[in-house]
Formats: structure tokens, C-alpha cells, sequence
């Protein structure tokens, strides 16, 4: 009889759940509304998520919204189900349970993201594969460090396997909080996905294609999902194309996928279509933090742009100012292997289980490396404040430091030639009082009169950093934009100077450190109009301060990526009358509300980018060229100087139009030509001769990095037609023709579909 009784409490315990398990968060439009719940229904029916922004536990009956699935895929030995909530309110915790015929699961909760400018916090990371232990610890720190999204850069398990898919789900509900709260994964497919559909049926990504964007708060940050497990070049690339030109008023673009353009092990493969289709669409774009994986160790890089010439390496160069970032590369589970294929644009490399812990806000990306070992060891974040570093957390600190800072510093147009930069630093906008006293944390900047602490009459100095302003450019407009902090009326005279330095120091705390400052002979006198606080339009812009900037960039030591310095005085009726004044946000009050610098500038040769190598013939031996002269040679232009041939660069890069200003022709002297068909092409080309072969011919293939693709003689034994059938990779290719003297008579850009 006990024996009885035992069993059936067992069995009517178990009723009390629901016959759900493998439960997981994913994202498929704005994530300050919406969210997609998902989980494995292995049995029962009538099922609906119970849902509302109470805790009523598992009291299902008492919330106040419910939803039934909207979609269910077999899949992997699960029962796919997915409930998409649309409809939800920004940064507001909802909670929620799973009822069927059989019970009520246990309550869990999530929070959507804001939809304002506040800061957001990433974990980014993949190749979780099949080393159990780091990927269970992995996403325990999930749980601890609570961000508003999980990337994940594909390659969760080894072989694809329902087995491996069920263990990997059980492992991803040690990403579930201790209070329940769950965490959305933006998923990624890598080449251990056997297709598309292992992502989209398992997370209900927004493409079944599994290339995707998703933006964060009001236009903060974009994040680009990419698949490189499919063709690059073509529809993938075009739709991205697209969607950076349609978003250009998102703050901050991020892109994540698996396979890396540069990985740092030297047996993988370089990735040579992701570089052709990519690299140079994030630059202009302004794509700043790249997360890829696949290759399984661990780097950063510092800001780089794609350039093929002098000093570069691997096709890429530095660009502290506007360059990329790219970072990664896996180690969530996946065998580690050596970071053995350094650059020379390594910022650090190591060995060991990490992902990176990111923090955007409006003027700045930070990412941490975080070591996942002692994973049972750290604290956890508040989930009222997700940024405070937990308690015995391992962050790697590499002889570069421990945090990556892309700074908003400077945003650039180069269709436009139109530079914005923010004060970036609470030290960069200051207020000097009458007696010298230098304050530097306000959080407001009074223009100029403040009665606080009897600091009279002030003169306020703002540095702004890292304009990227190219020397000796024309200047045709340039303003300042404020945001208003309190309400004024009272007429004001503010002048406006700028330091006179190529390069304007950090403000100290010596007295009178703004105001003892060198000027331009250039000034401004502003009679702002009624301000009303919170306003931030015309009436709180400067008039054109265009003379000034010249003046800077005029300078002998100007060089772009050097800081400038305003300084804004009193002056009139400002001096003589308390209320003459306007009063404006600084840093501290906002970083959203700090002064921007807005300059506009044109260049002699106009600024419309055309391909350096437009309209400059091969070089020929032969023929004497002058310094200053032009040529390509190898899918590459050159220039000549006084010492030899500088390498300006790849052929397919865009720059202004004055660098290619000087062009020459000079005649080709073999009378034989070559028809080269079809152009782009998809498989094969085909190579025909004017007429009869009676020398020999060399055929060369390079690609945009320099390395030969196919190299092979045409000769009289040749035949009619030479076809060129080995090019795999879409892309961009250079064809080279020599004759039998080593000499160049034809080069030929060619497009891989």
C-alpha cells in the first residue's frame, strides 16, 4: 500500500509540469518589443505561453497575456516550438510560464531591450563544438553577466547530430539566471552546421538564409548576422550593401560571422572572399567591431582598413581614426589551437577558452576578453545595473590592456567630405572660473556667468579628439551644436576662438589652463537666440567658425586624427548683465547631450572616389617616366619618385580624384591583342589571339592580395582558345599578359559572379 501511494504522488507530481524542456530566447525583429520564446515540446498539447510584466510565479491563470505558438519543426529529435510576442514595452521585465495538457512549466523572465540611447551590454563569441566543460562554463558566465543579447558565432556542435543538438540545449539552460531570467541568442551558422536549416529551425532566425540585422535602442547599434557557409559575393552581399546604405543614422554597426577574413592560425585557410566582398563595404560603411570565429584562438586586432600597399599586410593597415576592428576567434568549447599567424595589425593573440563581453554606448564600443574557466568562482551582475564587474571575474589584460575602445570620436562622409565629433571625455569639456580655478565635472557648462561657488564670469574650453580633417583641405563650413540645459532669454555675446596648436593638449588643473591658451587670429562673436532647455536644434548651433578650422588645418603640423581645442568667452553685455547667458549639457550631464563639432570640407579634385587605377595604362619598358608619373603594374598602381616606384595600392580601390590627376599612355608595342570572354564570368574564360601565335606568352592570374591564381604559357602548341576553369572564390581578379621578354602588354581586371 505505501508503495502505492509513493507511486502515485510521483506520477501526479510529475502532472504538475508541463511536458516542455530545452528552452532558449532568440530575436527576430526590434528587440525593444518584441522576442521570440522557444522550447522543445516532447509531449502534451493546448499550448500557450502565460505571460505579463508581474511575477505571479506559476499562478499561469492570473497573467494578463497569452500566446500560442506560431511555429513547430521537427528537427534535430526536438519538437521546435516558437511563440513570437510582439508588442511589448522597452526595458521592462515580463514574466512568463509554459502551460499544456499536462502542467505548467516552472516561471521564467526576460527583459526587452530600450528603446532610447542607453548603454547595452553584448556577449559575443562561438564554436562551442565538443569540450563539454568550457562550454558549460561559458555559458554559466552567460547567466552572470546578464546582457541584453547573446551573438554567437556558430559551430555549436561537432557533427550535427540530434544527440549533440539535445546535449547542447541541456547545456544552454546553465545560461538561465538563478531568478529564471533568460537571455536572447543571435545565432550564426559556421561549417559544422550541416545547412541553413540547423539555424533557422532551431533558433527561428529572421531568414531562413540565416543573414540577418537587427537594431538595438533608438538607432544605436546594428548588428549584422552573415553566413559564410553559403556564396558571399551576390545576393548576400548585395542585401548588405543595401542595408548599410539604408542605415545610416545607426550610431554603431557590428558584424559577426563564423569563417575570418585573416584567421591567426597558420593551416586555415584565408579568407579571401569574405576580404573581396567585405572588407572594404565595412570601412566605408562604417562596420567598427567585427566578431569572427572558426579558427579557434584568441585576438584582437587594432582599427585597420583594407590597403594592399606600403606596410600593409595581408591586404589590411592601421586606421587608428576610422578603422575597424575585427576580433575573436571562437573558443566557446572547440578544441584550442595555436595563435601562430600573427600581422603586423595584431593588437594581441593567445590560447585559451574565452568569448568577448561588449559595452556600446553612444560614443564608444569597450570589449573585454573574458577567460571561462573559473566560471563557478565569479560573481554575478545586478540586474539593475549589468555593467559593474562581477567579483573574481577573469578578464584577460595583454601588454595593450584589458579593454578595446572604439571611440565615436570621429564619424566621416567621404561622398561629402563631412566630418562629427563628440566630446568623448568629462575632461574635454571644462569650465574656467574667474580666479583660474579649473572644473572639470560639471554637469552643465555655463556660457558664461555662474553664481555656484562665486565663479563669476567663466571661459569654457572644449577639446574635441581625433578629427580626421586631411591637411590643407578647403574648409566650407564648421559649427558647433549644443544642447540646452536650462531655459534663457536674456540677450548674450559669446565669442568663439580656437587654439592655435596642430596638435591641442589635455586640459590640467594649472589655474587658468583654458584661458592662458594661444589663439588664431580667426574669431566669432555669437548672439545666440532664446534657448529652452532640452533643445538642441538651430538656435543652440554657432555661426560658421569655417575661418578658424582653415587656419588649423593649414597649419605645417596638421595631420589628421590630432585634436583641436574652442574656447568660448564672455564678452559685451555678457560681462556686465548675470542673466546674458546661455547654459548647455556637458558630458557629465549626458554623453549624448556633450557638443558636437560639425565640419564640412571640399578638395581641389573634388571628393567623388573613382578607382585609383582609372584611365592609367601598364607600365612599358621602354619608355622613360618622369617622377610623378603613374602606372600599374600587377593589379597594382604605382607612381614614380625620385628614388624608384611607390606602391599606391591594389587596382579596385577608391580614392579622390586629384590622387590619380597625373595620368600617361604610353604606347603598347606587341601588335598582338587578345579577346578575353566572358567578363564577369561565372566558370570559365576564354583566351583568343588576333592571330596566329608565333612567341610565347605568359598567363597569369593574380587576386587583390598578390598571389598568383593560375599561371600558365600560350604558345604555338596552344591551340586557338586557352581556357581558364580554376578560379573558385567570387571576386576580383588581375589577368596579366607578358610576352616572351618579360614584358607587360596586357593586364585585365576580371569579376568572378
Amino acid at each position: 500500500m505505501k508503495q502505492l501511494i509513493t507511486l502515485l504522488l510521483v506520477v501526479c507530481g510529475l502532472q504538475l509540469h508541463a511536458s516542455n524542456d530545452k528552452y532558449r530566447l532568440t530575436l527576430r525583429g526590434n528587440p525593444s518589443t518584441s522576442i521570440v520564446i522557444g522550447w522543445n515540446q516532447y509531449s502534451g498539447n493546448n499550448v500557450r505561453v502565460y505571460y505579463g510584466t508581474t511575477d505571479y510565479g506559476t499562478n499561469y491563470n492570473s497573467y494578463p497575456f497569452t500566446k500560442t505558438p506560431d511555429r513547430t519543426v521537427s528537427y534535430k529529435g526536438m519538437n521546435n516550438t516558437f511563440a513570437r510576442l510582439t508588442g511589448l514595452q522597452p526595458d521592462t521585465a515580463y514574466y512568463f510560464v509554459i502551460r499544456d495538457s499536462q502542467g505548467t512549466s516552472e516561471r521564467f523572465w526576460f527583459k526587452t531591450a530600450p528603446a532610447d540611447k542607453s548603454r547595452l551590454s553584448f556577449i559575443a563569441g562561438g564554436d562551442s563544438r565538443n569540450n563539454r566543460t568550457p562550454r558549460q562554463n561559458a555559458n554559466r558566465l552567460v547567466a552572470k553577466l546578464k546582457p541584453h543579447a547573446v551573438l554567437f558565432g556558430g559551430d555549436m556542435t561537432d557533427d550535427d547530430t540530434n544527440s549533440q543538438w539535445r546535449d547542447w540545449f541541456n547545456d544552454w539552460q546553465l545560461t538561465i539566471a538563478s531568478d529564471g531570467r533568460m537571455f536572447p541568442i543571435v545565432a550564426t551558422r559556421g561549417n559544422h552546421e550541416d545547412s541553413n536549416n540547423s539555424v533557422y529551425n532551431l533558433f527561428d532566425t529572421p531568414s531562413s538564409s540565416v543573414y540577418y540585422a537587427l537594431t538595438f535602442g533608438d538607432n544605436l547599434v546594428r548588428t549584422y548576422t552573415l553566413n559564410t557557409e553559403i556564396s558571399i559575393s551576390g545576393n548576400q552581399t548585395t542585401w548588405l550593401r543595401n542595408d548599410l546604405n539604408a542605415s545610416t543614422n545607426v550610431t554603431w554597426k557590428i558584424a559577426q560571422y563564423h569563417k575570418p577574413m585573416r584567421p591567426h592560425v597558420s593551416y586555415k585557410s584565408e579568407g579571401y572572399s569574405q576580404y573581396n566582398n567585405w572588407a572594404q563595404l565595412f570601412y566605408d560603411k562604417g562596420v567598427r567591431l567585427v566578431v569572427e570565429c572558426d579558427a579557434h584562438t584568441v585576438k584582437t586586432t587594432w582599427p585597420v582598413r583594407p590597403s594592399t600597399g606600403s606596410g600593409s599586410d595581408e591586404g589590411f593597415i592601421r586606421d587608428n581614426q576610422n578603422g575597424t576592428v575585427y576580433a575573436g576567434e571562437g573558443c566557446w568549447g572547440a578544441p584550442l589551437r595555436s595563435n601562430n599567424d600573427n600581422k603586423n595589425w595584431t593588437r594581441n593573440s593567445a590560447r585559451f577558452n574565452q568569448f568577448k563581453w561588449i559595452f556600446v554606448d553612444e560614443n564608444k564600443i569597450e570589449t573585454r576578453t573574458i577567460r571561462v574557466d573559473n566560471a563557478s568562482q565569479v560573481g554575478s551582475v545586478s540586474n539593475n545595473n549589468v555593467f559593474q564587474i562581477p567579483s573574481n571575474l577573469d578578464i584577460w589584460n595583454p601588454s595593450n590592456g584589458s579593454v578595446v575602445t572604439i571611440n565615436k570620436g570621429t564619424t566621416t562622409d567621404p561622398d561629402t567630405g563631412r566630418i562629427e565629433v563628440a566630446i568623448s571625455s568629462g575632461s574635454d569639456d571644462v569650465e574656467e572660473r574667474q580666479n583660474g580655478d579649473m572644473y572639470t565635472n560639471s554637469s552643465d557648462l555655463e556660457l558664461v556667468y555662474d553664481s555656484h561657488s562665486n565663479a563669476g564670469n567663466q571661459v569654457i574650453g572644449l577639446r574635441f579628439r581625433s578629427l580626421a580633417l586631411p591637411k590643407d583641405v578647403t574648409i566650407t563650413n564648421a559649427y558647433l551644436q549644443f544642447t540646452a540645459d536650462e531655459s534663457n532669454s536674456a540677450n548674450a555675446e559669446l565669442e568663439i576662438a580656437l587654439h592655435d596648436s596642430s596638435n591641442s593638449s589635455a586640459f590640467s588643473t594649472s589655474d587658468y589652463n583654458v584661458s592662458n591658451r594661444a589663439l588664431f587670429s580667426s574669431k566669432v562673436v555669437w548672439n545666440p537666440s532664446s534657448w529652452s532647455s532640452n533643445q538642441s536644434g538651430s538656435g543652440q548651433r554657432t555661426p560658421n567658425l569655417k575661418n578658424m578650422v582653415q587656419q588649423l588645418v593649414n597649419k605645417n603640423n596638421w595631420s589628421s586624427g590630432n585634436n583641436a581645442t574652442f574656447i568660448i568667452r564672455g564678452i559685451g553685455v555678457s560681462l556686465t548683465n548675470t542673466s546674458a547667458k546661455r547654459v548647455a549639457d556637458s558630458y557629465e550631464g549626458g554623453a549624448s547631450k556633450a557638443a558636437r563639432l560639425v565640419v564640412e570640407y571640399s578638395t581641389d579634385g573634388g571628393t567623388d572616389p573613382v578607382d585609383i587605377c582609372l584611365g592609367i595604362a601598364p607600365w612599358q619598358s621602354g619608355i622613360s617616366y618622369s617622377v610623378g608619373d603613374k602606372v600599374t603594374y600587377l593589379g597594382y598602381l604605382y607612381e614614380r619618385t625620385a628614388s624608384g616606384w611607390t606602391n599606391l595600392g591594389a587596382c579596385g580601390t577608391t580614392r579622390s580624384a586629384t590622387e590619380t590627376s597625373k595620368l600617361i599612355f604610353p604606347p603598347l608595342e606587341d601588335d598582338m591583342t587578345f579577346n578575353i570572354h566572358p567578363n564577369p564570368f561565372q566558370d570559365e574564360i576564354y583566351i583568343t589571339t588576333s592571330k596566329k601565335i608565333d612567341h610565347k606568352y605568359q598567363i597569369k592570374v593574380y587576386d587583390l592580395g598578390g598571389k598568383v591564381m593560375y599561371n600558365k604559357e600560350l604558345n604555338s602548341n596552344s591551340g586557338d582558345t586557352m581556357i581558364i576553369n580554376n578560379i573558385q572564390q567570387s571576386g576580383i581578379y588581375i589577368l596579366s599578359i607578358s610576352d616572351d621578354h618579360g614584358k607587360i602588354i596586357r593586364t585585365q581586371r576580371l569579376v568572378k559572379k
